[in-house]
């Protein structure tokens, strides 16, 4: 069977994200927590549709897959995550890019060589 043509498939975005708390969280608990949030903003059949995906997370820093259409909806559901399990925590977005390798290369990498004691 073969693919669809790239002109009819759904563009994605990456939404480079830190998670602002006491300590680490867990990946599975973090992705729930999102879910629930956008059933209970969007309801079943628009969450359904944005196509969230966890492409990477290490407890701290990670990076979420959606669809570009629905881009600004997950932005307001993972902003409004308070509490992952019995962390609390804040959430902040860092960026948003239309490949993998462009949002950790620009977002994320650029945060380990961050230096806090010179300010950079």
């Amino acid at each position: 069977m073969k693919g669809l043509p790239p002109a009819l498939k759904r563009k994605k975005r990456y939404i480079a994200f830190e998670l602002i708390g006491e300590r680490n969280v867990d990946g599975k608990e973090f992705i729930t927590t999102l879910w629930k949030t956008m059933l209970s903003l969007f309801g079943e059949i628009y969450s359904a549709h944005s196509g969230i995906w966890l492409e990477y997370f290490d407890g701290r820093r990670g990076i979420l897959r959606c669809h570009r259409e629905s881009l600004d909806k997950v932005k307001v559901a993972l902003t409004l995550i308070s509490r992952v399990g019995d962390v609390d925590i804040i959430p902040k977005i860092l960026g948003v890019s239309g490949t993998i390798k462009k949002c950790k290369g620009k977002y994320l990498e650029v945060l380990k060589d961050a230096s806090t004691s010179d300010g950079l």
